[in-house]
């Protein structure tokens, strides 16, 4: 998400993000020959919103979303700004790389719901077959991964530690699972481990708490709670 202040026109209600590449030259190929064209889209801005009201809209970190990966450069995405006063969301959309991204501003807020959180149970017990083909059985193996995987959909992902990285996609997020956590987990399991078995485990936790591997994960659904009349929009990841 970008850290730049947006534009607004008040009057005409537009956007504009400007930045160096608005003042980049346009190429033509003409029968043959290829012709420059001089631009600068911020002074031709300035110049069609002269004498009107203009603000600066600044980004709010942490706001952005999208339901399309970052690396996307054709997507819809929205985050929330503020004049000071007031909160914005900001939709922009870029249908072609070939077109300019287009910003919207709807008055309201964003509204993000993580899913129930959930772990990669396959990829889960492959790890910790390598790890613990001597140590443990497969049947032990795959019903501590059972269990851990019924305890973490029971946690609200809104009181876990998001991690200290983005994903891929926005509205992916990861959560760590610490040691307070897997410790009640194994200790509901106890029946089944042995003591050395359930520190071997708390220990491969520990050295692997900040892989995303070893996390929960949870899809964020969003809504646009628009100002004024409270009308709410859904945004559900694709």
């Amino acid at each position: 998400m970008t850290k730049k202040p947006l534009t607004w026109c008040v009057q005409c209600n537009v956007l504009a993000l400007f930045s160096p590449l608005d003042q980049a030259p346009e190429y033509h190929n003409e029968e043959g020959q290829w012709k420059v064209v001089e631009r600068d889209d911020q002074a031709a801005f300035m110049h069609a919103h002269r004498r009107h009201h203009l603000e600066e809209l600044y980004p709010i970190e942490g706001s952005f979303i999208s339901s399309q990966d970052y690396a996307e450069p054709t997507k819809t995405s929205y985050f929330e700004v503020t004049n000071g006063r007031q909160r914005f969301v900001v939709k922009r959309v870029r249908k072609s790389i070939l077109d300019a991204q287009r910003y919207e501003l709807i008055p309201g807020k964003l509204r993000l719901k993580p899913s129930k959180p959930r772990i990669d149970c396959p990829a889960l017990q492959r790890e910790l077959a390598r790890e613990f083909a001597r140590h443990m059985s497969s049947a032990k193996i795959d019903r501590f991964v059972q269990n851990l995987a019924e305890a973490v959909s029971y946690l609200d992902p809104r009181k876990l530690k998001r991690a200290p990285f983005e994903s891929h996609n926005p509205s992916l997020w990861y959560f760590i699972l610490d040691q307070r956590i897997l410790g009640r987990i194994l200790r509901s399991s106890s029946q089944s481990f042995t003591e050395r078995e359930v520190k071997l485990l708390q220990e491969f936790f520990r050295r692997n708490q900040e892989d995303p591997g070893f996390m929960a994960a949870a899809t964020v659904e969003f809504q646009i709670e628009k100002g004024g009349d409270g009308e709410k929009t859904q945004v559900r990841p694709a």
